[in-house]
């Protein structure tokens, strides 16, 4: 959706200037820190807990933290035909899909080692 709106602003005249002025603005949504990291790998064991106590709200919001962000400035690089930026995007959100993944089946995996407290 960001590609599309972003490639439509640019043909109406909108978004006219150089395309790095733009992803400049945007680029703190892709750069990767401890928080993020951190803010990843919790949502990835919240979700694998919230299976047990249906609370996928909060989980939703957590994954969405770190994945929106990266989504949509991807989105818009594309949309700005800068084909770096949206690979370094695109690597960034596969980090963070890799990092909630990772969290989540080491959570599993603890859970059936380990026992669960509902057994």
């Amino acid at each position: 959706m960001a590609a599309v709106v972003t490639f439509l602003l640019r043909k109406v005249g909108v978004l006219d200037g150089n395309p790095n002025d733009y992803l400049r603005g945007l680029g703190g949504l892709v750069r990767a820190n401890y928080s993020t990291v951190i803010i990843a790998l919790a949502a990835g064991i919240a979700a694998i807990l919230s299976f047990e106590t249906r609370a996928a709200a909060a989980v939703g919001v957590a994954i969405s933290i770190t994945t929106v962000p990266a989504s949509a400035y991807f989105g818009v690089a594309i949309g700005l035909g800068e084909a770096a930026e949206s690979t370094y995007a695109l690597l960034t959100l596969a980090m963070y899909v890799t990092l909630l993944v990772l969290a989540g089946t080491v959570t599993l995996w603890l859970q059936r080692r380990v026992g669960s407290p509902n057994n």
